[in-house]
């Protein structure tokens, strides 16, 4: 991809040249918040033998970093908007690189849970800035090929998740096991803290107009098209997060597949959200966005119930089937999950829409958080995994009922007039 080398912006009236090359430190924000939601899905059946955690420790441990993540995104974004975006940024790349090490070294499950929650703050205080940064960082052109790069950095922190949760405690470096899905951010966040010293100290928020916006935050629910989409994103996420959790550990303790297999096994999720979000273009210019969220969505609940179904027969212990569903979920995973965020801000007028996003991520936090604790539920028992297919039965059908409601929210979403948009009440 060729880039401008640099890009002017304004920041309280004050302009200011960004070269695109630092880019990449910024988007180590948005890649690690993803990778470590998901690296610990893979990993989980070593960290159950390493630690024997108990089913509510099991459950903070999975979904404890995305409940805290979730709260605490508003507070994170008001932070960069109040002391400046560059600096906060910086202290929460410092912070996820403390807890990483935290949850490195824990030695307990109760001490694992609460290193993970520290985790999720820290991700709460650094990620809010990098949508931030781009916004006010670039400009046309060069904004528009950040705005593409972000993308691929959430879809890389999902594929590489999956991938390296199962990779790295096999490799078992210097004897640290997992523990090194945690202790490799350290690096990572310290080069990346580094590199983005020379982006300028004061990029802020205009203080009054963020108040506006922050009081008028239940306002946001008058229109129906942002409320149905935040209600098709929230069943969207409480299936997809929890589904990848159960499926890491299906995979290897009922098809009893090696945590290196398991981890390339999830490649075929990647593989397919790829392929749809390279598509996604043409099909928003071809067909109309509503009408691709709602394929989008059917292919995701499509793909969680064959596996549903193949649990049931026996037939998800033939890999090649796994590979199939897998690959379908992905089609839907990136036709959806791209365009969800958008459609759903189209609702509001410009100016809600940075609070309108905060609210949206928030909602898809918590809900992928509680669909984890629901699903750990059915688990896990006296501390340890429950080896029966009756066992995952039972969560997948929580996700596929979640599937559905968001392929509800999304027919109801396309019948939503999109000339009263704006003036819905």
């Amino acid at each position: 991809m060729t880039v401008d080398r640099k890009s002017s912006i304004t920041s309280t009236g004050t302009k200011v040249s960004v070269s695109l090359y630092i880019l990449p430190f910024i988007l180590v924000g948005s890649f690690l918040s993803i990778f470590d939601q998901f690296v610990i899905n893979v990993a989980a059946p070593a960290i159950i033998s390493s630690l024997h955690p108990s089913a509510a420790e099991f459950e903070g441990i999975m979904s404890g970093y995305a409940l805290v993540y979730g709260v605490g995104l508003i507070i994170g974004g008001r932070l960069g908007d109040r002391f400046g975006r560059r600096r906060i940024y910086c202290l929460g790349l410092f912070l996820f690189a403390a807890t990483s090490a935290l949850c490195g070294v824990a030695q307990t499950a109760q001490h694992l849970v609460v290193a993970r929650l520290l985790q999720g703050l820290s991700g709460a205080v650094m990620v809010p800035q990098v949508l931030a940064l781009i916004r006010v960082s670039y400009e046309e052109k060069a904004r528009v090929q950040a705005l593409s790069a972000f993308g691929v950095s959430i879809g890389l922190g999902q594929i590489m998740g999956q991938v390296l949760g199962g990779w790295i405690p096999a490799w078992d470096f210097l004897g640290l096991g997992w523990r090194m899905i945690f202790l490799a951010n350290m690096p990572i966040c310290l080069i990346a803290a580094i590199g983005c010293r020379s982006l300028p100290p004061n990029l802020k928020a205009a203080h009054e107009a963020y108040q506006k916006r922050l009081g008028n935050l239940f306002r946001l629910f008058w229109y129906r098209g942002y409320t149905v989409g935040i209600l098709l994103n929230i069943c969207l996420y409480a299936a997809i997060v929890p589904f990848f959790v159960i499926l890491g550990l299906y995979l290897q303790n009922i098809c009893e597949l090696s945590p290196q297999m398991a981890g390339l096994v999830f490649m075929a999720v990647g593989t397919g959200f790829v392929l749809a979000s390279s598509a996604g273009p043409m099909l928003m210019r071809r067909y109309s966005p509503s009408h691709v969220l709602i394929c989008g969505t059917l292919c995701t609940g499509t793909g969680i119930l064959a596996v549903l179904l193949g649990t049931i027969t026996g037939l998800s212990t033939a890999i090649p089937f796994v590979l199939l569903a897998l690959f379908v979920l992905g089609i839907g995973n990136g036709t959806v999950i791209p365009i969800s965020t958008g459609i759903v801000l189209c609702y509001l007028p410009m100016a809600d829409a940075g609070v309108g996003g905060a609210v949206l991520t928030t909602g898809q936090q918590l809900a992928g958080a509680l669909g984890i604790v629901f699903a750990g539920e059915f688990l896990m028992g006296d501390g340890a995994s429950l080896a029966s297919p009756a066992t995952y039965v039972d969560g997948l059908t929580l996700q596929v009922c979640a599937a559905s409601a968001a392929l509800c929210c999304a027919v109801c979403l396309s019948r939503t007039p999109a000339s009263t948009q704006n003036t819905q009440r």
